[in-house]
């Protein structure tokens, strides 16, 4: 062979001409199912995200649920959580969906139950919240009444929705909010309440107008400025108990062991007292046509008084607690400017035509309601509840806790 001749040139397999193509196509692949891979995965991770943020929705409505029902109960208190809050929850908060305003999509329903081993002082609420795309969460408080009274609306309180009348006669009256000790003076600190408190703005605005100019100083407590045109303590109170609460309050107190019922109706004087600081108690009179205390009546008391008719008082009075009238209260002093009423704590009615005149001194004292809070063995009156425990039931075993 000459040196400079080319070597023969070695053929090419068939088969090795398409192997780039697959090599191409399995790269290709390998990038497609990681690609896809990846946007499942992240599909996966998005849903997940969405998941949680919905049940963390759903859990924290649940949540606002049952301080939606705090709130409300702890408006008027508890004296009775079976009788108060479970028989008047259909009135009280209501069995319908409510709508979840911060978030849109979302809503809760709320029920009450009774604890059956203390059905007065124990309960509790189970709250159940929906959101988007079927997510669900319950949530279950137990709540108990607290020892602690809640604070009265006011020293005078009105508790009709309808149009209240209300009179004031003379000017030897006095209503003051301002938390009062029995030995004399203020409390330290002072955490007064309005003189007079009402349920809505139209019966505020009736009390205020029906002062003189004379009698506006006479009304102090929260909210009072004085000065050449003094602002008298008369304040709304919308979350106060309704005539239906105060009436419900004061079954609960007649229900109570040791309430000293009385069918008169009229006092004279020469009576034991109603109650002592040493042994207060709950008082009823029972007769609907109501009490008069009048003429040379000289009548003392500690603890509830409760009316079932009208309150009429003529003669002397002096009581230190929680008087509950079921009619009208017609005077704390008299209609006849010759009355001496001397009243510690605070005074509910359901009246429509309040006539406040004479010599009459109507001052809020804590002190005096915590004698009426001993009376029958302490919690009768009105309390906030307290929340003991939260339970979710996503975390719990359905059946217990009371979790559905």
């Amino acid at each position: 062979m000459s040196p400079h001749a080319r070597p023969p040139k070695r053929a090419v397999r068939p088969a090795e001409s398409g192997m780039a193509l697959v090599l191409a196509m399995f790269a290709l692949t390998t990038i497609v199912v990681a690609s896809t891979s990846a946007l499942l995965i992240a599909s996966a991770d998005i849903r997940a995200t969405r998941n949680y943020r919905q049940a963390s929705q759903v859990h924290f409505a649940a949540e606002s649920a049952i301080a939606h029902a705090l709130q409300v109960v702890n408006g008027p208190g508890v004296v009775n959580f079976q009788n108060d809050v479970v028989g008047n929850w259909g009135t009280l908060f209501g069995t319908g969906t409510r709508s979840f305003g911060p978030v849109a999509g979302y809503a809760y329903t709320v029920s009450a139950a009774a604890d059956p081993a203390d059905v007065v002082n124990a309960g509790r609420f189970v709250a159940t919240a929906t959101g988007l795309e079927g997510a669900r969460n319950v949530v279950v408080a137990r709540v108990v009444r607290s020892n602690i009274p809640a604070t009265a609306p006011g020293a005078i309180y009105l508790s009709q929705d309808g149009k209240t009348n209300s009179t004031f006669n003379g000017n030897g009256f006095t209503i003051d909010g301002n938390d009062h000790l029995l030995s004399g003076g203020l409390a330290n600190p002072n955490h007064p309440v309005p003189g007079i408190s009402t349920r809505n703005d139209t019966n505020t605005h009736e009390a205020i107008d029906s002062l003189d100019s004379g009698q506006r100083d006479n009304v102090t407590g929260l909210g009072f400025i004085a000065g050449p045109s003094p602002v008298p303590s008369i304040l709304t109170s919308p979350a106060a108990p309704s005539t239906d609460q105060l009436n419900q309050f004061a079954n609960d107190l007649i229900s109570r062991p040791g309430v000293v019922v009385t069918p008169m109706t009229q006092v004279t004087g020469g009576l034991p007292p109603f109650g002592t600081t040493e042994h207060p108690q709950i008082t009823y009179f029972n007769d609907p046509s109501g009490v008069t205390v009048k003429g040379a009546g000289n009548v003392e008391g500690v603890g509830i008084l409760i009316v079932e008719g009208d309150l009429t008082i003529q003669g002397s009075l002096s009581f230190s607690g929680l008087i509950i009238v079921r009619g009208r209260t017609r005077v704390i002093g008299t209609t006849t400017d010759t009355g001496n009423a001397t009243l510690y704590g605070a005074l509910w009615t359901n009246d429509l035509n309040l006539t406040i005149g004479g010599s009459a001194v109507m001052n809020y004292s804590s002190a005096a309601l915590a004698f009426a809070n001993q009376a029958s063995g302490g919690m009768t009156l009105p309390t906030p509840v307290q929340l003991t425990s939260l339970i979710d039931c996503s975390q719990a075993v359905a059946g217990t806790s009371g979790c559905p």
